[in-house]
């Protein structure tokens, strides 16, 4: 029972209601994603401790190199 409410009532009055699905209809990039994870993988190798703004600087330069067709080469390079 919850606060004199019991099991049966609370599912009787909540079985009526629309589900709250707010950012449900939102597509997901699945291949930004998929760079995101190896953004993070690759910073991981090349940093101790790697920050956000790690992941970030490999994650864009996967994205530049992604448009311009060169693959992984140097998205992780040190300068």
């Amino acid at each position: 029972m919850l606060g004199g409410t019991t099991y049966q009532e609370l599912r009787m009055e909540t079985k009526n209601q629309t589900p709250d699905t707010t950012g449900m209809n939102e597509d997901i990039d699945f291949e930004r994603l998929e760079l995101l994870d190896r953004a993070t993988e690759l910073a991981r190798q090349m940093f101790e401790y790697p920050t956000e703004a790690h992941v970030e600087g490999v994650l864009d330069r996967l994205l530049w190199n992604e448009f311009h067709g060169f693959g992984e080469a140097g998205a992780s390079t040190l300068h």
